[in-house]
């Protein structure tokens, strides 16, 4: 944990701010390796389309500078797989033509004119709507040198790179001019291409964090900031209403994709190769949200969608490239565009359709001010490494009980023109788990922390809202209360979220403090007279209960720093009452930490093995801390002059626990298979009992809290571990008086 550091950051807002933007957008934009001459000559013998640098790259993959448009699906619609795939259809000729429509609805037109338009435009809108937009320089020097770029830090000025040279490009002028540029003898940089030599030159895949529409728009505006090759970007197919600004975005290296498409071959496949095409040839860096989503609750969505990163890990699996590089990304905002309408759409209000008119309505938060957006570049995870020690891992377990005869057909006999949704084998079924799972784990430990998720920390503590007092804070209450979560409890969470900031005023400056919520959040806050902050409840029932939702969601941005550690202070105060035994404290700790697999990111995802190396390091720095007394039988109890402590830093959990419990208790609303269509039966059963002012109440009726309480059941035995899980809820809360259960 550490104090947000603004020295540490590039503010591109201040920057622009003292400069033309129409200036700025109309920049020279030249690769970086061109500027020497030598180079320059050198590069152009080297590259073209009848010449194969065979000693240094397999002629097959690169023989050519990086593709337009119309050569992308030139090779797509050509592909053997894609071919494979029509021939199975019924009606060929009819299915070649699905496929041109098909591909030309899906590909980008990626060029430099429209990205120098989008980033004069939306360079005026960040002026307008943000304060601060802030870029980890670290993270760019790491991208920088993934391309043999001099770093940052020891130039002056930003080199520049154009949109039409490949990664590819990068590394073949690299090798040749390592000699006689001055670029890389001057600087010793450790570039994986240098010190591993790997036959392809880097594949970045950028995995930003999706919260808002603004995630598509902010990495291609940082690219053109800082010169580096623009990613191809995975949108939805919904974008394509929005007219003028879908064109936009495609000529900005946006390609649109069905939301749903397993089940159509055909489609499939086009998806398949179009992606595989961009990695193979190295033309362009791609980028794409590993959640499927936006992410209405602010928190990771599990389970991550690993449909678009098995087709990258399969083109390594094939060994069509060695060099493929996942950066993980993490963009928090301060405060949401659409906050109003992740609430709503949690609270069962359906989605407005994205479209031009929407789009003009949204033109109002021109208006407003969203406070600062920090945008951090993970470490680069290279899969080549990852997959390496992955499989070493997996040959030194004494426990592996698997068959020693594998029965599976080895890559280099399956035939590559059959284009296989499930075609990975278990061993790399499980890598692809584990390193999907590491990338959400690395996005959420560079969280920052704002203000407003202490302030919404502090206001649901209390599960019920229903008195002035339950509604407002004093401003030195939230100073207190950040104290206890981030402050003195700092230890406990370095193990797993070391790397994640807070942005706090200076000096605990109240009156900083206060005028801060009051302007960025004017929609939840008002100042009483007495100066307590105070929730604006109107006293209309669905308006309220958006309010609270709201502060769910920016409370949900950092519940997975605590998630693992309250379990254990959890299970000791919902049974305060007596004390709890060592062994039914790793039972309850463990069964939280299962029933929330869902709901948080851990440091791992859990299996069904109860071995957590960290239970008893949790348990025993609550016993420092004098949160928990033990006693000489190895039983242990709440130390009641904490309460107040744990009560804050549980309640987040103890809530999901029983609205979880909530949601159970609905009895068979449906036998329907379809868990899309069971969260919408179960949503509409429990908004007819909404109380708004109930925290609990309102948990049960969102619909991503439905969706993991019944992800978490099996469905094949899904009446056994309903009556198991409905059990063991009921068996830790039981304690409660039957009173203050009927009304949580």
């Amino acid at each position: 944990m550490s104090v947000f550091n603004s020295l540490e950051y590039d503010d591109l807002i201040s920057r622009h701010r003292q400069s033309s933007d129409i200036l700025w957008a109309l920049k020279y934009w030249h690769h970086p390796l061109f500027d020497i001459k030598e180079q320059s000559i050198k590069s152009t013998k080297l590259i073209n389309k009848n010449t194969q640098i065979s000693s240094i790259i397999t002629p097959v993959h690169y023989k050519t500078l990086p593709r337009n448009s119309e050569q992308i699906k030139s090779d797509v619609l050509n592909s053997l797989a894609l071919k494979y795939t029509i021939e199975t259809l019924d009606n060929e000729a009819n299915g070649y033509e699905q496929a041109k429509a098909i591909i030309h609805e899906m590909s980008h037109r990626l060029n430099i004119r429209s990205a120098r338009f989008l980033a004069f435009v939306f360079s005026k809108i960040f002026n307008q709507v943000y304060e601060n937009i802030y870029i980890n320089r670290r993270g760019m020097d790491n991208i920088y040198q993934l391309y043999s770029l001099t770093p940052i830090n020891t130039s002056p000025t930003i080199p520049s790179s154009p949109i039409t040279i490949s990664s590819t490009l990068f590394a073949i002028l690299n090798t040749f001019s390592r000699s006689s540029s001055s670029i890389n003898s001057d600087t010793n940089l450790s570039s994986p291409l240098t010190t591993k030599h790997y036959l392809t030159s880097p594949r970045i895949i950028y995995l930003p964090t999706h919260r808002s529409y603004m995630d598509f728009i902010i990495l291609t505006y940082v690219c053109f900031e800082y010169n580096i090759p623009m990613p191809c970007i995975a949108a939805a197919q919904d974008f394509l209403g929005l007219g003028l600004l879908a064109n936009l975005l495609r000529n900005c290296g946006a390609f649109f994709i069905r939301r749903s498409f397993r089940s159509d071959q055909l489609y499939w496949t086009i998806f398949d190769e179009y992606v595989k095409t961009h990695l193979v040839h190295g033309d362009y860096p791609l980028e794409f949200f590993i959640e499927g989503a936006r992410s209405r609750t602010l928190k990771t969505l599990l389970p991550v969608r690993q449909g678009m990163l098995k087709s990258c890990l399969e083109c390594y699996f094939r060994r069509q490239i060695d060099n493929l590089i996942l950066i993980p990304i993490t963009i928090n905002y301060e405060k949401v565009l659409e906050d109003n309408l992740h609430a709503n759409e949690l609270l069962g209000i359906p989605k407005p359709k994205e479209s031009k008119s929407g789009l003009l309505k949204a033109t109002q938060i021109l208006k407003k001010s969203f406070g600062t957006m920090n945008i951090h570049f993970s470490d680069p995870i290279y899969v080549h490494d990852a997959y390496e020690s992955f499989k070493k891992q997996e040959e030194n377990k004494s426990n592996n009980h698997s068959d020693t005869f594998n029965r599976s057909v080895p890559r280099s006999l399956q035939p590559r023109f059959i284009c296989q949704q499930d075609a990975f084998t278990v061993s790399e079924q499980k890598f692809s788990d584990e390193i999907s799972y590491r990338v959400v784990n690395e996005q959420q430990r560079r969280t920052v922390i704002y203000p407003i998720t202490i302030a919404a920390y502090s206001l649901l503590k209390s599960p019920i809202v229903t008195t002035s007092k339950d509604r407002s804070i004093l401003i030195e209450q939230l100073v207190i209360d950040k104290n206890i979560l981030f402050t003195e409890n700092t230890n406990i969470l370095e193990h797993f979220s070391s790397q994640y900031q807070i942005s706090w005023p200076v000096e605990n400056d109240k009156i900083i403090l206060k005028d801060r919520l009051l302007a960025i959040y004017s929609d939840v806050f008002e100042m009483t007279r007495n100066n307590f902050l105070t929730l604006k409840m109107s006293g209309d029932r669905l308006a309220d209960a958006s309010i609270l939702m709201k502060l769910i969601m920016y409370r949900n941005t950092c519940l997975h720093i605590f998630a693992k550690p309250a379990y254990i202070l959890l299970a000791c105060q919902v049974n305060s009452q007596f004390p709890i035994s060592y062994e039914q404290l790793k039972t309850y700790y463990h069964f939280f930490v299962h029933l929330f697999a869902y709901e948080f990111v851990y440091d791992q995802f859990p299996m069904d093995n109860t071995n957590d190396i960290y239970f008893d390091r949790y348990l025993s720095y609550w016993i420092t801390m004098n949160y928990l007394i033990p006693s000489d039988n190895s039983t242990y109890q709440i130390n009641s002059n904490f309460l107040q402590q744990i009560s804050l830093i549980t309640s987040p959990f103890e809530q999901y626990a029983r609205a979880y419990l909530l949601i159970y208790e609905q009895e068979n609303l449906s036998s329907e298979k379809n868990l899309s269509i069971l969260i919408k039966i179960y949503q509409k059963a429990l908004l007819t009992k909404l109380d708004p002012n109930n925290i609990i109440s309102i948990l049960a009726s969102s619909s991503n809290v439905i969706s993991n309480a019944l992800r978490t059941l099996n469905f094949t035995t899904k009446s056994k571990i309903l009556s198991e899980l409905r059990h063991m809820l009921t068996k830790i809360f039981q304690p409660k008086s039957t009173h203050l259960r009927a009304k949580l």
